[in-house]
């Protein structure tokens, strides 16, 4: 075992409790200059590590890191954490730019510029959130690509069901709200073969507000955003386990994604079929019924004029 396995096992196994970096270095027979680079080299891979004069090294929680969500997961994904980027998207499009594998999963703790539809900002504040991008080469045909976000989008609602017993809502086509707040956004961006009209390579980027920031959501997004859960009612591993069975369900969906056998959890999870939106498509807003969702995942509205409309992009309101 290495030093940095057998410092992180001793902080762990610590509860709570400081430990000096001379104590370190002599029950394993190094300096104390070794003992800062382990722990150095732990912070960087997202372990919490505090440390205090006279007092020594401290693992805090909640650990989110790739060590922790590969301890849960059962899909053959490569987890690889940054503590901070600017997005975990551009990070795996740039993967998939240079020919890297499918399945590597970009995990982060922070976004300096997180990206929504539409070069939106996607808030992604530091320690509250999970930030996660997976590189994908589908191979189907680029007007199939709602088919990734739709499937994302039911395995972050499955994963907070199955663990946590709470029921979100979809609102069409990427968003996850629970007591009609956003708690989830889905981006996927994909690099298409012009020849053929399929993607090539794809990120599939998930924001998820685990917990309310220590200062609250800025005022712009203040009405709308909201958290999934109260940090005090869950355990420090929660980030962890809730990003592992996200992926779990996520890449069982993505085996069949053409077949779409994940279309029923969607429609059933859906906040707008049944009711009247806006909607601003194309520059115009306008006031309409959601009659369905159809099987390619396309929005099927009545306007208030009786015209008809199946949509695949636009914005949507809910009128509560």
């Amino acid at each position: 075992m290495s030093l940095k396995e057998n410092i992180l096992r001793l902080l762990s196994d610590s509860h709570n409790k400081y430990i000096s970096g001379e104590s370190m270095a002599k029950s394993y027979n190094v300096s104390r200059n070794a003992v800062w680079k382990a722990v150095n080299s732990l912070r960087k891979q997202g372990y919490n590590i505090n440390a205090v004069q006279n007092k020594g090294y401290i693992l805090e929680g909640p650990l989110f890191t790739a060590e922790e969500i590969k301890k849960y997961i059962n899909s053959p994904l490569d987890i690889k954490y940054i503590s901070s980027v600017t997005s975990t998207n551009d990070v795996v499009m740039e993967l998939g730019k240079n020919n890297e594998k499918e399945g590597i999963v970009i995990v982060s703790n922070h976004q300096s510029a997180g990206r929504g539809r539409k070069g939106r900002v996607f808030y992604s504040p530091k320690d509250t959130g999970v930030y996660f991008s997976i590189l994908l080469r589908p191979n189907i045909h680029f007007s199939k690509a709602l088919f990734i976000t739709t499937a994302a989008a039911v395995s972050v609602c499955k994963a907070c069901e199955i663990l946590y017993n709470i029921k979100p809502d979809i609102k069409w086509v990427n968003d996850v709200y629970i007591n009609n707040k956003k708690i989830c956004g889905i981006l996927t961006e994909a690099h298409i073969d012009m020849e053929s009209m399929t993607i090539d390579y794809a990120a599939l980027g998930i924001g998820i507000n685990v917990f309310t920031p220590t200062d609250d959501f800025p005022e712009n997004i203040a009405a709308t955003a909201g958290a999934a859960f109260h940090k005090d009612d869950y355990n420090d591993n929660i980030k962890s386990q809730l990003t592992a069975k996200i992926l779990d369900i996520f890449w069982e969906n993505y085996k069949e994604l053409e077949s779409a056998l994940f279309f029923q959890d969607y429609i059933d999870r859906s906040l707008i079929t049944g009711k009247y939106v806006y909607i601003e498509h194309n520059g115009k807003k306008e006031k309409a019924f959601v009659k369905e969702i159809n099987k390619d995942f396309k929005l099927c509205v009545q306007y208030e004029n009786g015209r008809e409309e199946i949509i695949d992009s636009g914005e949507v309101s809910i009128i509560l």
